[in-house]
Order: structure tokens, then C-alpha cells, then sequence
């Protein structure tokens, strides 16, 4: 039943969908911005809290990390306990969760303490980040919902991007801490156009997946774990070897209990439609190429250019501004083409060319040699994803939309985690002293970074060309 249906059966007012709208992609904006809003203001953190350079790291890892395997709890928990009330306590988890990171106390608990807190924040948002696109799905109609998604997703791409720009702002007028505390004020009135919203909280009740969680959430840590290990220790170190090992066990195990679970905390069923799985597939990828320009070209400008905090932020637009049209540019190209296969082709075949010129620049260390790539490479990947959401949550039965929605967030953050910690070995192995320094990255090892991107982006495009569906699908 749907929302509007449902309220009128209870003799309520149907939702204010521009209010439903504004929160859910405020809250989606937020939870994507908190991924890159640390990047420029990592350098500080780290010269402030004695952070070493593999923590410097994790801190936006942990973050990408709890959020992608604690999206399908978030799914779950709605079902039992409602969708807004839900939604609701993910927002009071994550304000609490970066007001800490902000008040995080120097000294030798300091890592620790602002790793946990990140993992909290990342929890809170992964209540958030299901929810929002299935009340989208559910309030508009089959003629509205391309666009309603398209914006949404529009949104978080941009609060995505300039996160590294933001960064820069608060940073260089309030220090550090701010790129946490703004989130409080954030959040209340994301609460506020809830209330505003007059939704309405249906739970389901029944069983909810502890063990499914736990154990889904454990083997991808230690897949990440082995990953950026290989960078940290080596490749023939037994500790990422023990890691890999175990994930893989974990993993085939969560697998199981989920396929042979009744109300499994992910559907991974929804693989088995074609359509679906590649447009999830495309967006893994994208969002890890993303991850690894977005971050590591942000410490690019800050260590190996040695700009200024506010310079280095402004330094980005290019690649925040070209990647902006290109994701409002996705969605009028898929209602046009009524596919979402031409704005994802030309994105792709766009951020592969660009992000390859930006790689090729990084060795000048002169600074208008990037823009070019960088700008053709934020066009490029702006288009994909936006168009992408829509594609794939029509391409569902209606009653799967939830489970379908909760699926991509999962497998959309994990690509950025996977992306980000195989960059971040590729960087530790190609800079060894890094990991016991604060805050240390050379130039050689962000190129590094960038190659793989490069190549993400490439196979991407190779795969799209092949895999997706070259018929019009209706909107």
C-alpha cells in the first residue's frame, strides 16, 4: 500500500511530496557528502590529532565501510519497525555521531576514537540511505517517479562532489572539527520537513537478521581489511593473506544464510534480473573511480601542489561544476532516449578519457594541465548513476522495490569502499614510509591512484557496451 493510499484509508492528509523530496534528498546529499567533506580537512586532522597516514585513510574508509554493509540492516529494521521511524532514528544516530567526531579529543586515544565514531556515523546513515529512495519509489506515479529519482539522485551526486569544496570553506574559516558540527543544524531541519511531511510509519513487524548483519558486515571488513593490507604489509604477508581467507568464509556463509533465509536482510534474488544487475553493476564501479579522483585528487592539490586550503577547494571546481551538469544533464538525456544507456556511454566514455589526461598531468605539478581531464572527467562521471537509478528500479516488480533499493545503496557504497581501499594500497605501496607518518602522500603515489581509476573507468565502459540493454524503456 502506498502512502498516499495508506493515509487516506486512516482518514489522514496525503504527504507533502515536495517536503518528502526536500528531506530524503537532503539526507541522501548529507550521508554522500560526509564521504568527501573530510578530504581537504584531512591533512589538519591529521597534523592535529597525530593521525598516521593509514588512519588518515581509514577515517574515510570506516565511514564508506559502515555505511555499505549496514544498509541492508537499515532495510530491515524498517520493515519491522516502519520506515519513518526508521529514517528518523538514523538522522539522531548520525548528528550525535559527528558532533563527536567534532569534539574528538587529541592525545593517544584520539584514533580510536575518531575511527568509532565514524563507524557510528556511517551506521546512522545507513538507516537513512534505503529508506529515502523507496518512500520516493512509493509516493510518485509510474509517469513521475524517472524524475523524481533522477532528481534525488541528482542531489546526493552534487553534495557528493563538493564535499572537497565545502571542506575547504569550513575548514579554512572554522577549522577542522566544523566539517562535523554542520551537520547538527543539518539534521534538525531535515527532521523538521519530515514532521512537515505528514508520512506516515507502517512496520511490518516479524523477524529481523541479526546474524545475517553481523556476519555480512564482518566478511566485508576483512575483504577491505586484506585489500589495503597488501598495500600496507605486502603481498606475501600473512596478516592480509588471514584477512582475505577469512572474508571469503564469512562471505559464502552470509551468502547462504541469506539465500536460505524467508525475509533475508538483502534479496540477492534481484541479481538474477538481468537489467537490474548491470545497472548495479555500472554504478559499483562508477562510484569506486569516483571515491579515488574525488579523495586522493583532493590531497593531490593540499600535499604535492601545496596549496592552501581554500585554493585547493577552489582548485576542484572544474570538476565539481562539469560533474553537476552532468548529473542534471543524465536525467533529461534518459527521458529523452527513454534509456538509460546513451547518458551512461557518453558519461563513461567521457570520464575515461578525462580521468586518463588527468593522470598523464599529475607528474607536471603545474596545475592548469589538470583542468582539462578534470573537468571532461567530472562531466563524464556526473551522467551515469542518476540515469542509472531510475533504469534499474523499473526494471523490479513493484512489491521489490524495497528490497531493490536497499540492494544498490549496499552494492553503490561498497564500490566506493572497494575503490578507495585499493587506491589507498596502491598509494601505501607505492610510498612504504607513508604509513607511520602523519599525514604523508607523494605525488608518484597519487598517480598511482589514478591509473587505477583510469582503468576502473575503462573496463567499465567496455562492459556498459556490451551488457546494457540497447531498447527504450518506458519511464
Amino acid at each position: 500500500m502506498s502512502y498516499a493510499n495508506a493515509s487516506s484509508a486512516q482518514g489522514q492528509l496525503p504527504p507533502r511530496r515536495r517536503f518528502v523530496l526536500a528531506a530524503m534528498g537532503g539526507a541522501g546529499g548529507m550521508v554522500m557528502l560526509d564521504q568527501t567533506v573530510v578530504a581537504i580537512a584531512l591533512t589538519s586532522m591529521a597534523q592535529d590529532l597525530r593521525l598516521t597516514t593509514f588512519v588518515m585513510h581509514s577515517v574515510v574508509l570506516v565511514y564508506a565501510l559502515s555505511l555499505a554493509s549496514l544498509t541492508p540492516v537499515g532495510g530491515a529494521l524498517a520493515r519491522k519497525i516502519g520506515i519513518l521511524r526508521t529514517f528518523q532514528y538514523g538522522v539522531v544516530i548520525f548528528a550525535v555521531a559527528s558532533v563527536s567526531c567534532g569534539l574528538a579529543p587529541s592525545g593517544d586515544g584520539a584514533e580510536p576514537f575518531i575511527l568509532t565514531m565514524r563507524f557510528v556515523q556511517g551506521a546512522g546513515a545507513a538507516l537513512m540511505l534505503p529508506v529515502a529512495t523507496t518512500v520516493i519509489t512509493d509516493l510518485y506515479t509510474e509517469q513521475e517517479r524517472g524524475r523524481a529519482l533522477a532528481i534525488y539522485a541528482g542531489l546526493a551526486q552534487v553534495f557528493f562532489v563538493v564535499g572537497p569544496l565545502v571542506g575547504a570553506v569550513l575548514t579554512q574559516s572554522f577549522g577542522w572539527r566544523s566539517v562535523f558540527l554542520v551537520n547538527a543544524p543539518v539534521d534538525a531541519l531535515i527532521l523538521l520537513m519530515v514532521a512537515k511531511a505528514r508520512l506516515t510509519n507502517e512496520a511490518a513487524g516479524g523477524h529481523f537478521p541479526v546474524l545475517d548483519s553481523l556476519v555480512t558486515a564482518f566478511a566485508l571488513g576483512m575483504l577491505v581489511l586484506a585489500l589495503y593490507g597488501w598495500g600496507l604489509w605486502g603481498f606475501a604477508d600473512l596478516r592480509p593473506l588471514g584477512a582475505l581467507a577469512t572474508g571469503l568464509v564469512a562471505l559464502t556463509f552470509a551468502v547462504r544464510l541469506t539465500l536460505r533465509s524467508r525475509l533475508p536482510v538483502v534479496d540477492l534474488r534481484l541479481l538474477s534480473i538481468r537489467p537490474y544487475a548491470v545497472a548495479v553493476a555500472v554504478t559499483f564501479m562508477v562510484q569506486a573511480a569516483q571515491m579515488i579522483v574525488l579523495v586522493h585528487g583532493a590531497v593531490f592539490l593540499r600535499q604535492a601542489l601545496h596549496l592552501s586550503l581554500l585554493t585547493s577547494g577552489i582548485c576542484l571546481l572544474p570538476l565539481v561544476v562539469t560533474l553537476t551538469a552532468g548529473t542534471f544533464a543524465s536525467g533529461y538525456m534518459r527521458d529523452f532516449f527513454h534509456s538509460a544507456r546513451v547518458p551512461t556511454l557518453t558519461g563513461l566514455t567521457a570520464a575515461t578519457l578525462g580521468a586518463a589526461a588527468w593522470t598523464a598531468a599529475l607528474p607536471m605539478y603545474t596545475y592548469p594541465w589538470q583542468v582539462p581531464g578534470m573537468a571532461l572527467a567530472g562531466l563524464g562521471l556526473g551522467m551515469p548513476i542518476p540515469a542509472l537509478s531510475a533504469e534499474l528500479m523499473s526494471a523490479v516488480p513493484r512489491d521489490k522495490t524495497a528490497d531493490a533499493s536497499v540492494l544498490r545503496q549496499m552494492l553503490r557504497q561498497l564500490g566506493g569502499v572497494f575503490g578507495l581501499a585499493a587506491a589507498g594500497a596502491v598509494v601505501l605501496a607505492l610510498n612504504p614510509d607513508a604509513s607511520d607518518v602523519e599525514g604523508v602522500v607523494t605525488a608518484s603515489a597519487t598517480q598511482g591512484g589514478f591509473v587505477l581509476a583510469s582503468s576502473i573507468l575503462g573496463v567499465t565502459l567496455l562492459g556498459a557496451a556490451v551488457l546494457l540493454p540497447h531498447g527504450a524503456r518506458s519511464a
